[in-house]
């Protein structure tokens, strides 16, 4: 009897010690078993999608804390964390969340940084977006619809160019299309051939234009070195006879404005009414006196 209670209480210590390591595993797991040296830290994220509370704080690669709480703030997430205090966190730290194996759930990552200058852990930090197996999928399906889009882009070009190969075939197939080419390529030569033969049979002829042409430009410089002095002599008188007809144009100018204002006496014939109101006047006064002589006579008293 006494044996049987004392395997029941084997048996009871063995399943006492088998529940108390499996708890101690998930709870170590879970990250429940915390550390006597942790501080307290915050962080905002933008999106925390498949991060859960629990979840690991690394370091490096090195599991440092676990996720306490979430909070919404705006259009952003506020983080509750917990780290331990050996961890020092510098200037340039990058925090960002990331899934780093396919099947394993999400965790914090956090690179310390190597600055000189240590953070104030009372101020949140700020996370970034991760570039976890997730987001790498996602740009995986990206580039694949990219190229999708390439390859039908491309398999339009192909179509194209064998209708341009089939054209071109059709072209350098065409017999007619090869029979012109000979023939201008045979027309071509016997041209060709003509061109030498007229070079070589005209060869003295062009030889004689040539040297004629040379002793035409050597009388016209003679004749230009000989009459140099007359002609410059011309240009000059040329540029004194321009001076003199600007000069002569000026004077007109200056006529015709003195007419045009009135300031000559050509100017109040021209323009003036009154004068030309008085000038008749004048002229039905003579023409009144010379009738009245014609008829009477001219009376002279001496005395």
């Amino acid at each position: 009897m006494s044996e049987r209670k004392f395997s029941e209480i084997k048996v009871g210590i063995f399943v006492f010690l088998a529940a108390f390591i499996v708890m101690a595993t998930l709870f170590w797991a879970k990250g429940f078993i915390v550390n006597k040296d942790q501080i307290g830290l915050k962080a905002y994220f933008k999106n925390v999608s498949g991060l859960n509370i629990g979840d690991p704080v690394t370091v490096n690669g090195v599991r440092k804390g676990k996720v306490v709480k979430f909070d919404l703030e705006g259009d952003s997430v506020l983080v509750d964390l917990t780290l331990e205090s050996s961890v020092k966190i510098k200037k340039d730290y990058k925090v960002e969340i990331a899934m780093l194996e396919l099947m394993a759930g999400k965790q914090v990552l956090i690179n310390p940084g190597v600055d000189k200058i240590e953070i104030d852990y009372n101020t949140p930090l700020i996370g970034e977006a991760g570039s976890d197996i997730t987001s790498m999928m996602k740009n995986l399906n990206d580039v694949t619809s990219d190229v999708k889009d390439l390859l039908k882009k491309f398999s339009t070009t192909a179509d194209n160019l064998n209708t341009t190969v089939q054209n071109v075939n059709e072209i350098v197939g065409d017999k007619d299309l090869h029979n012109n080419i000979k023939s201008t390529l045979s027309n071509l030569n016997t041209a060709s051939k003509h061109l030498n033969l007229l070079l070589v049979e005209n060869r003295s002829s062009f030889k004689d234009i040539t040297g004629k042409v040379g002793k035409t430009v050597d009388n016209v410089n003679g004749l230009l070195d000989e009459n140099g002095p007359q002609v410059k002599g011309t240009f000059k008188d040329i540029q004194l006879l321009t001076t003199k007809v600007d000069s002569l144009i000026t004077g007109i100018t200056l006529i015709v404005n003195d007419i045009q204002t009135q300031k000559s006496g050509i100017g109040k014939f021209i323009y003036d009414d009154k004068f030309f109101d008085n000038l008749n006047n004048t002229i039905l006064e003579l023409e009144k006196l010379s009738k009245k002589i014609r008829k009477d006579g001219i009376k002279i008293n001496l005395f």
